[in-house]
């Protein structure tokens, strides 16, 4: 099964059932539609990237320029906030775990703590 050039797909959507004959210019690169009424109208049969593909590197470099320019999608404010808020809910966690194990130790004393331990290593 022979490939349709991908010309005669744009010449189709363009003009569908207007279209008379089709043909191929392959010095061109591009397909020729003959239309109802004698007018002419071409697509290339190319695809051509519109950008050239960065790399990932090239890619990372250009969005931290972006970043540290605060061009970014994402601020350097909301960043910041982002980071506090983690770091502040860290903190609180870090809090309510020490609190939890002072208060095991208060009433199991020091076999409860190793008996902690020791379920952590056997799991």
């Amino acid at each position: 099964m022979a490939s349709i050039p991908l010309g005669e797909d744009i010449l189709l959507a363009r003009h569908g059932a207007n279209i008379v004959k089709l043909r191929q210019d392959r010095k061109n690169r591009t397909t020729v539609a003959h239309l109802r009424g004698g007018a002419t109208d071409t697509a290339s049969n190319l695809l051509t990237a519109p950008v050239p593909a960065l790399t990932p590197a090239a890619s990372f470099t250009q969005g931290a320029a972006r970043y540290l320019n605060d061009e970014a999608e994402v601020s350097r404010g909301e960043v910041r906030s982002l980071v506090k808020i983690s770091l502040g809910f860290s903190a609180i966690m870090g809090i309510v775990f020490g609190g939890l194990v002072l208060a095991l130790y208060k009433v199991g004393g020091n076999e409860a703590l190793q008996s902690l331990s020791y379920m952590g290593a056997s799991q």
